[in-house]
C-alpha cells in the first residue's frame, strides 16, 4: 500500500519537473522489484538530465538489506550492455556519485560506470545478490572512495593501479588490492576469522600509509604467532568485535603498540552472552603510546577484560585526555527491551564502581 502510494507521488512529481539538469536524484524508500517497472522510468528521467549523483537506497525498512531474490534489478539494457547503443549514452557522463542499496547490479554495470563517467568519484554498493567479480583496475579512473557492503555473492574484488582513497568492504577474503599508494582510510570485515593477521592481511601493501583503520570480527580478536609490521602514519584505530563472556581485548594493544603516531581508538563490542568473572587483571609488556589522546568504548559491560584494558591504557598513554564509555547495546534495534534497558544501567554502574577511582582528574571520564 505505501509502496504504491509513494510510487505514484514521484510519477506525479516528475511529471511536473520541468528541469534541463539535475545535480542530484535520490530515491531512499522501502521498494523492491515489483517496482522494477516505475524505478527504470525514473532512471531514464535523470540520466536525460545528465545527473551527477544518483542514490537508490531502498533497504528493507530503510536499515535493512532485503532478500535478494526481492531486490530491484539495475537495468543493464539501459547502459547499452546489451549491444545496442543507449540513445543518451552521452549522458552517463555526468555522475560524480552512484550509491546503490539493496539493489541487485553486475560487475559489468559497475565497471561500465567507472570506464564511462570521467568524473565518478564515490561508488556505494550494498546487499546487491548479483555482484559476483569487480575490478577497479587503472591510474585514469577519477574513483576516490569505493564501498562494497554485504554483497554475498561476491568471489572477488580486484582494486589494482588506482587512485583511491577510501575503501569500505565487507568480505576481507574476496580483496585483491595492490598498487594503491593513495589510499589512507579503510574499513574491513573479516568474518569468522578470529586471527586479526588474517584479517590485515589482504590489505598488507598499504599497512603503512594508512591513516585510519576499521576492523571487524565476528569471533574476537585471537593473535596466533604474528609481529605485526609499523603502521607508521595510523592516527585513528576503530575495532568492531563481538564480546564472548570474557574474552581478553588485549590483542587489539599489538596494534596500537605497532601505531606510533596514533591518536585515537575507538572500540564497539556487540554483547553475545557477556559474563562477570572475578579475576586478577592481565598485564601487558609496558608500551609508551606517545600521541594517544582520546579513547572511546563502546558496549561496555563491566567485564574484568574491559577494566583490564582501560587500566592498560592508563599505564601507557603518556598524553591520554579523554575516556568515553558508552555501556549502550551496539545491537540496533527499533525499541529497547525492558531487560536491555536494565542490562545498560547495570553495566554503567560498574563502569561509575571500576573507573572513577582509577582515571586521574587530568583526564576527562565520560560515562554516557
Amino acid at each position: 500500500m505505501h509502496m504504491k502510494k509513494y510510487v505514484r507521488w514521484v510519477n506525479r512529481t516528475l511529471h511536473k519537473c520541468e528541469v534541463h539538469r539535475l545535480d542530484q536524484f535520490r530515491v531512499c524508500f522501502d521498494l523492491n522489484k515489483f517496482a522494477q517497472h516505475e524505478i527504470d522510468k525514473w532512471l531514464e528521467f535523470a540520466f536525460a538530465r545528465q545527473v551527477q549523483r544518483l542514490e537508490l537506497d531502498l533497504l528493507k525498512g530503510g536499515k535493512e538489506t532485503r532478500d535478494f531474490d526481492y531486490c530491484y534489478t539495475f537495468p543493464a539494457q539501459l547502459l547499452g550492455l546489451n549491444h545496442k547503443l543507449p540513445p543518451l549514452w552521452h549522458n552517463f557522463m555526468s555522475v560524480k556519485v552512484l550509491l546503490l542499496k539493496s539493489v541487485n547490479v553486475t560487475g559489468e554495470v559497475l565497471e561500465f560506470f567507472l570506464h564511462n563517467c570521467p568524473f565518478l568519484e564515490e561508488m556505494v554498493v550494498h546487499g546487491s545478490g548479483t555482484l559476483v567479480n569487480l575490478q577497479v583496475i587503472g591510474p585514469s579512473l577519477k574513483l576516490k572512495h569505493l564501498e562494497i557492503w554485504r554483497c554475498q555473492c561476491l568471489e572477488s574484488l580486484k582494486i589494482h593501479d588506482t587512485n583511491l582513497v577510501t575503501l569500505v568492504a565487507s568480505a576481507a577474503t574476496k580483496l585483491l588490492l595492490s598498487n594503491a599508494p593513495m589510499l589512507i582510510k579503510v574499513e574491513i570485515v573479516g568474518a569468522f576469522r578470529p586471527i586479526l593477521k588474517d584479517i590485515l592481511a589482504p590489505i598488507s601493501c598499504v599497512l603503512s600509509q594508512l591513516e585510519v583503520l576499521k576492523i571487524t570480527s565476528s569471533d574476537g580478536l585471537g593473535l596466533g604467532n604474528y609481529k605485526f609490521p609499523k603502521f607508521t602514519k595510523l592516527k585513528k584505530f576503530v575495532v568492531h568485535v563481538f564480546a564472548w563472556r570474557d574474552t581478553s581485548l588485549l590483542g587489539c594493544t599489538h596494534v596500537i603498540g605497532a601505531a606510533p603516531l596514533l591518536e585515537e581508538f575507538e572500540l564497539k563490542l556487540v554483547w553475545f552472552k557477556p559474563l562477570r568473572v572475578k579475576r586478577e587483571c592481565k598485564k601487558m609488556v609496558s608500551c609508551p603510546l606517545r600521541h594517544l589522546k582520546v579513547i572511546r568504548l563502546c558496549g561496555y559491560f563491566g567485564r574484568t577484560c574491559e577494566f583490564e584494558l582501560v587500566k592498560y591504557f592508563l599505564e601507557n598513554a603518556i598524553v591520554l585526555e579523554k575516556i568515553i564509555i558508552d555501556p549502550r547495546s551496539q545491537i540496533v534495534t527499533p525499541v529497547l527491551s525492558l531487560s536491555t534497558i536494565e542490562m545498560e544501567q547495570m553495566s554503567r554502574n560498574f563502569a561509575k564502581l571500576q573507573l572513577e577511582g582509577e582515571v586521574p582528574p587530568r583526564i576527562e571520564l565520560v560515562i554516557l
